[in-house]
C-alpha cells in the first residue's frame, strides 16, 4: 500500500534503513539515489510502496547529478518538497584509519547542497559519523603542489598500512619497518600543522553551515545514539538539520525513549528512569532460526565458514570481551598480534546493545554464545531491519549494506519530529 503523507527525497539511501524509518511515519518517496545497484535492488524488493508511489530510482553518482533535471523529473515546484534526507558517504570523515584532507569523498556534501538549493525543501537533513564534527578538508585555494604533497603522503600511509597487515600475518614485522611507520606519522603531523598554519584547512561542519546559510537555511546539529530510540545497537550519528529561513518554526530533536548509565551522556541524568535499551539478546531472540530465518530459507542467515584455527581462537573470547585481552592464554599455534581487526576479535555482550557494527565480510563481531561471526540477518536484526528484509549482492557487500545503514528506529524518531514540524507549518 502506497504511503500518502509528506514528501521525501533521499540520497545515499543504501539498503533503506533511513527509508524504513520515514515509511513507518507514512512519508511519500518521490526520488531515491544510490550509486550502488545492489542497494537499489534491495530497496525495490523490500519496499513495494516505492513502485506504487511512482518513486524515481537513480543510480547516478551524486557528483554527476543535474539538480534541475531531477526536480523536473519529480514534477515538483521549488519549495514544494517537504524533506530531503542524505546519509552522505562518510569514509573521508570516519575515525577509522587515516583521513586525508584531500579525499574526494570529503566534499560530496556540497553536491547534496546543490540539490537542496534547487529543491528548497522545508527540512534538509544530513546524517553522518561523529567524525564530521572535527573533520577538516583542504580549501579551494590550496596550491596544486601542496595538494600533490598531501596525496603522495596519504598514498604512502595507505600502502604502508597494507604492507604492515601482510607482514603481521606472516610474523615478519621488523623494527626498521616500524620506524618507517613512525616516520610517516611524523611527516603527516608536520604537514597538517603546515596546512593549519597557512589557513588551508577548513572545517567541514562550518563550511556546510556557511553554504546552507547562503542558500537560506538555519542549521543545527546533534549527536544521537540509536539505542536511545529502540535500536539494539548504540551506534552514534550526527544529525544536521536545516530549516528554511522563511519558516518561523523551531525543529526539535527527538527525546530519548530508552536509557541506562552506559549510553547516557553528561547532562542527561533526567532520562535515567526510562526503560533499559534493547539488547543484542532481545534482537536475536526475535529470529526464527527453525522457520523463516533458517539457513535453508534465509540466505542472509547462513553463517560464515571459519577456519579451524579461527574458531579455536573464538573459544578464548569471553562474552563482551576482545581476544586482545587474552592473547597470552592462547596456545602457541593460535597466537596472533594484539593488533587485530576489532570485529573479528570482539564477542558481543548479549545483555547490552551492540557497538557500531563495522561493515565488511570479516569484521562483524562474534556471536555472544556461538563461536562464529554474526550473520547478515543477525546484524540486520540488531540494527532494526524486519526479519523478512532481503539483501542483495555478495556476502561482503550485504555486510557493508547493513553496517552502513541508518538504524530504522533512529530514522523513525527523526521522522516523527519532522512530522510535528510540518504539521505546524501547514496549519499556519
Amino acid at each position: 500500500m502506497a504511503n500518502t503523507g509528506y514528501s521525501i527525497l533521499e540520497t545515499f539511501v543504501g539498503a533503506g534503513g533511513s527509508h524504513l524509518g520515514f515509511m513507518m511515519e507514512n512519508y511519500r518517496t518521490v526520488y531515491v539515489n544510490d550509486f550502488v545497484d545492489e542497494c537499489l535492488e534491495t530497496l525495490k524488493y523490500n519496499n513495494e510502496n516505492l513502485i506504487e508511489e511512482g518513486a524515481i530510482f537513480d543510480d547516478t553518482p551524486i557528483e554527476k547529478l543535474n539538480p534541475v533535471t531531477i526536480r523536473q523529473k519529480t514534477n515538483m515546484d521549488v519549495g514544494e518538497l517537504d524533506v530531503m534526507f542524505g546519509g552522505v558517504v562518510c569514509k573521508g570523515f570516519s575515525l577509522a584509519g587515516d583521513r586525508s584532507p584531500n579525499d574526494p569523498r570529503n566534499t560530496l556534501y556540497r553536491r547534496q547542497l546543490d540539490l537542496v538549493k534547487e529543491f528548497m525543501p522545508k527540512i534538509s537533513i544530513v546524517e553522518n559519523v561523529p567524525g564530521i564534527i572535527n573533520a577538516k578538508i583542504l580549501s579551494n585555494d590550496v596550491p596544486l603542489e601542496i595538494k600533490k604533497d598531501v596525496d603522495e603522503l596519504w598514498g604512502k600511509l595507505a600502502r604502508y598500512k597494507g604492507e604492515k597487515a601482510n607482514l603481521r600475518k606472516q610474523n615478519r614485522l621488523t623494527e626498521d619497518f616500524e620506524n618507517l611507520g613512525n616516520s610517516l606519522k611524523k611527516q603527516k603531523k608536520h604537514l597538517l600543522q603546515k596546512l593549519e598554519k597557512s589557513g588551508y584547512l577548513i572545517s567541514v561542519l562550518e563550511d556546510l553551515k556557511r553554504i546552507y546559510s547562503t542558500i537560506g537555511y538555519r542549521v543545527q546539529h546533534k549527536v544521537l545514539n540509536s539505542a536511545w530510540y529502540g535500536a539494539a545497537t548504540k551506534r552514534e550519528r550526527v544529525i544536521i538539520v536545516a530549516t528554511r529561513n522563511d519558516i518561523d518554526i523551531k525543529f526539535h530533536y527527538p527525546q530519548p525513549q530508552y536509557m541506562d548509565s552506559k549510553i547516557m551522556k553528561k547532562g542527561m541524568e533526567k532520562y535515567i528512569g526510562l526503560p533499559n535499551p534493547r539488547t543484542v539478546n532481545d534482537a536475536l531472540n526475535t529470529i526464527d532460526y527453525e522457520g523463516m530465518n533458517s539457513e535453508e530459507n534465509d540466505a542472509d542467515n547462513i553463517p560464515m565458514k571459519h577456519k579451524d584455527k579461527t574458531v579455536r581462537r573464538f573459544r578464548f573470547i569471553p562474552e563482551g570481551d576482545s581476544i586482545a585481552n587474552h592473547i597470552n592464554e592462547l596456545p602457541d599455534d593460535l597466537k596472533i598480534s594484539k593488533f587485530y581487526s576489532r570485529g573479528s576479535t570482539m564477542r558481543l555482550a548479549g545483555n547490552e546493545p551492540s557497538p557500531t557494527l563495522v561493515p565488511g565480510h570479516s569484521n562483524f563481531p562474534v556471536h555472544p554464545r556461538k563461536d562464529r561471526s554474526i550473520t547478515v540477518r543477525e546484524a540486520a536484526t540488531i540494527t532494526g531491519f524486519p526479519l523478512n528484509y532481503k539483501f542483495f549482492g555478495s556476502h561482503s557487500k550485504r555486510c557493508e549494506h547493513v553496517g552502513n545503514a541508518v538504524p530504522p528506529a533512529l530514522a523513525q524518531a527523526i521522522a516523527k519530529e519532522c512530522t510535528i514540524f510540518l504539521d505546524k507549518y501547514y496549519k499556519k
